[in-house]
């Protein structure tokens, strides 16, 4: 079926305008206080003047005032070397020699403590200390742990430390004990040796 074709309209009507305004207000039986009011024509607002800001002034820091400085000491001359007395106190320590052990062994199993042996050996043996001034070196012998030693203070005589020293240490490397030790390890094992000894004949 053949659709149909929209009719073309041709040509100008005089009596035709696109100006409804006449048409705008219509009548209406409203009161005229509650009417719409007449549109009022917009007046072009004129442009505000710029106003410039100015920027807030920079803030300035105040000088922070300097530190005193301190008074500049005079150098004063170094002072004398003290006297150092006519002792100097020792630290003297000890080893116990491996075969000692094996003894000491023996006895800790009659119920005679390691420990207390040696205690009463080194006692005796600071008591009977009376250093020479022949320098000793250290005896070569099997020692064991000298946390397994002995280990006490006493005051030795500094004129005979200061002549060891200047003999056998001039360069002042080693200790003060060290100028002895020697002398005081060959005495304590005596000491030992004489307190086992003595030990064996009352507990046999």
């Amino acid at each position: 079926m053949a659709r149909k074709k929209k009719p073309k309209i041709a040509g100008s009507d005089p009596t035709y305008t696109s100006d409804f305004s006449e048409f705008n207000k219509l009548p209406t039986n409203k009161p005229p206080e509650i009417q719409a009011p007449e549109p009022q024509p917009v007046q072009p607002q004129e442009p505000k003047p710029e106003t410039t800001t100015v920027p807030p002034a920079a803030r300035t820091r105040k000088p922070r005032a300097k530190p005193a400085t301190a008074p500049v000491r005079k150098q004063t001359a170094p002072e004398p070397k003290k006297d150092l007395g006519s002792k100097r106190e020792l630290t003297l320590i000890a080893a116990v020699k491996i075969d000692q052990h094996t003894k000491l062994e023996a006895l800790e199993k009659k119920g005679l403590p390691q420990k207390d042996i040696i205690a009463l050996a080194g006692r005796r043996a600071i008591e009977r200390f009376d250093p020479k001034p022949e320098f000793v070196e250290k005896p070569e012998a099997e020692r064991r742990p000298m946390r397994e030693g002995y280990k006490s203070t006493k005051r030795v005589d500094t004129t005979l430390l200061e002549k060891l020293r200047d003999k056998h240490d001039p360069l002042r490397v080693s200790s003060d004990a060290a100028m002895v030790r020697g002398q005081f390890e060959i005495l304590f094992w005596s000491c030992l040796d004489e307190v086992i000894k003595e030990l064996n004949s009352k507990y046999s």
